[in-house]
């Protein structure tokens, strides 16, 4: 399996017929950003309730709704008997979250087509979760890595 990665990038920069390779100049930069976020420390009752959460989303989704009229759609599940899971999308970032109340923590992905963006919607949820630990990590997403990368 890893040998293939290389075969691939060989093949896809190889050609520059657009036909062939339809995302030809647009792999190298990436379509988006993707940031792989974890919280700890925050509090019970900002995690354990899906309409704490959904309302952090709401919040969150004015960032997502500024570069377009779209609503954001918020979707949220409430485990028996506390913890959230919940995803806000629009055409542009999608917001996943995962909350652990018990434990103090949120594991949360932002993806968005604009790297300002997702860190304005992880901004906003910060301060609405009052973390007293966070780890961000981020990835060009739809970047193919250099041999020496992998």
């Amino acid at each position: 399996m890893a040998l293939a990665t290389p075969l691939l990038q060989k093949d896809v920069r190889a050609s520059s017929n657009k036909a062939v390779n339809p995302l030809a100049g647009a792999i190298s930069l990436g379509f988006s950003t993707h940031l792989l976020v974890e919280m700890w420390d925050a509090p019970f009752s900002a995690l354990a309730d899906a309409k704490s959460v959904n309302s952090i989303l709401e919040q969150a989704g004015t960032i997502l709704q500024v570069k377009t009229s779209e609503k954001t759609k918020i979707k949220t599940f409430q485990f028996d008997p506390y913890g959230v899971s919940a995803t806000a999308t629009n055409s542009s970032v999608h917001i996943l979250i995962h909350t652990w109340p018990e434990k103090g923590y949120a594991a949360i992905d932002i993806f968005s087509r604009d790297q300002n963006e997702a860190y304005a919607a992880l901004e906003r949820i910060k301060a609405k979760l009052n973390p007293g630990n966070i780890h961000v990590m981020e990835l060009a997403r739809g970047k193919l890595l250099d041999l020496e990368d992998t």
